[in-house]
């Protein structure tokens, strides 16, 4: 009896000449509708296919999508609705040529009646302008019914007549539609948006000879955009089905928070008003990684339902691609100077997981990637604590076996060193002691040898040292080194380069090696640091000028060895034609910039940041913070930017 009430109900929406029914803005994925739909000044992901396709120019990488929905659980007829969106963007280029993407659409009333969208969108920037992009959509609309055995045995509304019935033995109906859509981006945070769907307001009336035309829906959008989350306001305006204006106010809300080990949570919600006592609340959340997202959106309209209990939305999104290969080999080129300035070459334990479960296996390699990190923290007792933990479940693993034999001899004698970023004596012995656990034996003793002779009156090191030349084979040095309080001197600037090349604070970097090499220009650690700081300020000549004096006077094989690889890294970039600063000066000054530019610039990068570039964000935000390096707003970023780039 259900069924028949149904197919009552879609007969009469059929006679009805004007019902204006169909294809219905219901949104697509689960990202937008948590914001109320209110995406149209957004549009920054492959759902721009549906919000506005003007947004598909801001995208750099490939994007699918997918999602369905079951709306308005709450109906007293048991209705079964729900939608399914399935869409996929292009980049052409990298973008540089716009974006072209492909969507399917699909509104069902269980398997009773369906209608489909099939779309291809284009969107790219318009002439030279940065912020103003514009994009269309050409679709096919199709709206048809399931196998019924009604078709053939027509109800009279009373009983069944055993006669075709007219309306239900048709198929299906299809008209082609087309939507337009402008996006301008200005003034680093706020955006704007139109959108007109339904242009040529095709007629998808189910019955021949009936005209039943879509109505075009304009909508308009502001946004303020940050690093973290976005402020949006839209209204929707159509022709309503009595002849006057439906109007739709939408405001929502979305915040994006901090990293957590990997991906980062969002949460939104939106309030929307309009005609016809139109009042509904949303909200949702997100998770999402690099490449993958799940967003989940929750709609309750207030009114209009007996007891709802809402609409329920589930997406996932892909993106595909790396960054180009030039800033990704790059970004990697600097990430390993970096590791060599920590003496961190040395690869991860391995956890084989022989014998452990799913669970176990992720517990083991999480104790052991916490044991690392305090290992770079110079706490070695605390990591050791870490290791053991892993070793109750994985006693057998060999790697970890090894190291933590190493561990242990250096957490027995010196359980943490808490100056190691100051104090150049600590600084010296934690480059030693990561070089022996990463099994680098012949250069550990060497590092220790140069920290002892910082302070040779250092006994409880001296017997450190001894014991580790037993276990290793290798002698300390016995090379005449300079006075101690030059030596301490000079090796305290090499301890504050090395935490501000760590910290991305490369002039100064540059500075303070520079005053090292002042007194002695023979010292390889700090060309290294001049290297590093200059291939990240992309001063590529000075960079491999830097890297190849230090490859003349480093003496440790090891070492030799690392170097040439990256004097070839920063040749191959010159020969790539990346740009060169080859006029800033070569000691370079801390900047001077007043609260207003400070404001200017953080503007820029958080500019940079929504448009995905980076790079440009980091440099940005490390400029900031040379200049003020106790700006929270710029820290905060710059670790979130600096996250994402790894």
């Amino acid at each position: 009896m259900k069924r028949l009430t149904a197919l009552v109900a879609l007969l009469a929406a059929f006679a009805a000449k004007s019902a204006q029914g169909a294809f219905e803005d219901l949104g697509a994925g689960a990202r937008g509708p948590g914001m109320g739909d209110a995406f149209v000044a957004v549009a920054d992901d492959v759902h721009a296919l549906y919000y506005n396709p003007a947004g598909l120019a801001q995208l750099e990488r490939p994007q699918f999508a997918a999602s369905y929905s079951r709306l308005h659980l709450g109906l007293t007829d048991k209705s079964d609705l729900n939608t399914s969106y399935l869409g996929y963007a292009q980049p052409i280029l990298g973008g540089r040529h716009g974006t072209i993407g492909t969507s399917w659409n699909s509104f069902a009333l269980g398997s009773l009646y369906r209608e489909q969208a099939f779309g291809l969108s284009y969107g790219r920037r318009v002439g030279r302008s940065e912020g103003l992009h514009a994009g269309g959509t050409v679709k096919y609309l199709h709206s048809g019914l399931g196998d019924l055995p009604e078709a053939t045995n027509a109800y009279t509304g009373i009983a069944l007549s055993g006669q075709a019935d007219p309306a239900l033995s048709k198929r299906g109906q299809g008209a082609f539609d087309a939507d337009l859509g402008l996006l301008w981006r200005f003034a680093r945070h706020y955006s704007v948006g139109l959108q007109a769907m339904h242009v040529p307001q095709p007629n998808v009336a189910f019955e021949s000879g009936v005209a039943d035309r879509l109505p075009m829906v304009l909508k308009s959008g502001f946004a303020y955009r940050s690093l973290v989350s976005n402020l949006v306001a839209q209204v929707d305006t159509q022709r309503s089905p009595t002849g006057t204006r439906d109007t739709r106010f939408t405001v929502g809300a979305e915040r994006w928070f901090a990293r957590l080990f990997i991906g980062e949570f969002g949460l939104r919600g939106a309030l929307a008003l309009g005609t016809r006592e139109h009042r509904q609340v949303t909200v949702g959340l997100s998770y999402r990684t690099r490449r993958l997202g799940v967003d989940y959106a929750f709609g309750l309209p207030v009114g209009g339902f007996d007891s709802p209990t809402g609409a329920h939305r589930v997406g996932l999104s892909f993106r595909f691609g790396p960054a180009s290969e030039e800033d990704e080999s790059l970004e990697f080129v600097l990430e390993a100077m970096r590791q060599l300035k920590k003496r961190e070459a040395a690869p991860s334990i391995r956890v084989l997981g022989r014998g452990l479960s799913l669970d176990q296996k992720a517990t083991v390699e999480e104790l052991v990637a916490q044991g690392r990190a305090l290992e770079q923290q110079a706490r070695y007792r605390d990591a050791l604590e870490k290791l053991s933990a892993a070793m109750t479940l994985a006693p057998a693993e060999a790697e970890m076996l090894a190291k933590y034999g190493r561990l242990h001899y250096i957490a027995q004698q010196i359980p943490s060193l808490p100056d190691y970023k100051s104090d150049p004596l600590q600084a010296s012995m934690h480059q030693g002691l990561l070089a022996y656990l990463a099994g680098k034996d012949r250069l550990a003793v060497s590092r220790l040898g140069e920290a002892l002779r910082l302070k040779p009156e250092y006994r409880e090191l001296d017997v450190f040292l001894s014991g580790l030349e037993r276990i290793t084979g290798h002698r300390r040095t016995a090379a005449p080194a300079a006075s101690p309080p030059k030596n301490y001197r000079l090796a305290a600037g090499l301890t504050r380069a090395d935490t501000a090349i760590q910290e991305g604070r490369y002039r100064d970097a540059i500075d303070l090696s520079l005053a090292v090499l002042k007194e002695d220009e023979r010292h390889s650690a700090a060309w290294q640091n001049l290297g590093t700081a200059y291939f990240a300020l992309k001063d590529y000549e000075r960079s491999l000028g830097a890297w190849r004096r230090a490859l003349q006077l480093e003496r440790e094989p090891a070492l030799k060895a690392e170097i040439r690889g990256y004097v070839k890294s920063v040749e191959k970039a010159i020969k790539r034609g990346a740009t060169s600063r080859t006029d800033a000066p070569p000691p370079p000054e801390r900047p001077r910039l007043s609260p207003s530019e400070v404001q200017s610039m953080f503007e820029r990068a958080v500019d940079h940041y929504t448009r995905r570039r980076l790079p440009e964000a980091r440099d940005l935000l490390r400029r900031i913070l040379e200049a003020d390096p106790e700006n929270a707003e710029a820290k905060k970023a710059l670790r979130r930017v600096e996250e994402e780039l790894r």
